[in-house]
């Protein structure tokens, strides 16, 4: 039996924008749980079947929408905690183009999903004795495009 092939958690990260003509990424630092999640709405429909409809019927599922979201959490050092503050609450929560970045070769699933997205949860909590965490939420809006990793 082969063991299976993973990754170290620096290999994915969350890249936020500057905004700058010749844009920038960088990740903010302390993270410590990132997730990725492709949202999937859909309707479903009872199909008979023609020749008896006493049987039970199937049911069709149509997708309807998709999203990306992310979300981040962790002890964020100062400077992030700027970043995340200037988007909420200085740009009126304003779009900012972000990456879902895998540090993989484009055998590997490596490479970028980026697009404009609206930060849609921010949060910092504490606990006496322990340091400040922040936890973010992100939506991405509309279809992210991916840029396929060096090989």
């Amino acid at each position: 039996m082969a063991q299976a092939l993973t990754m170290s958690f620096g290999k994915c990260m969350i890249m936020l924008g500057d905004g700058a003509s010749s844009e920038v990424f960088t990740a903010p630092c302390g993270f410590s749980e990132l997730t990725m999640t492709i949202n999937i709405e859909s309707n479903t429909v009872n199909i008979p079947d023609c020749d008896d409809p006493d049987l039970a019927a199937w049911l069709a599922t149509d997708i309807v929408s998709q999203q990306m979201t992310l979300q981040g959490s962790g002890v964020l050092d100062k400077n992030a905690m700027q970043t995340w503050q200037a988007w909420w609450f200085d740009a009126g929560a304003a779009e900012k183009n972000v990456r879902w970045f895998r540090d993989l070769s484009s055998g590997e699933g490596g490479g970028y999903f980026q697009a404009p997205a609206v930060l849609t949860a921010y949060e910092e909590t504490g606990s006496r004795g322990q340091r400040w965490q922040n936890s973010v939420g992100i939506a991405l809006n509309g279809k992210p495009s991916f840029t396929p990793g060096n090989s």
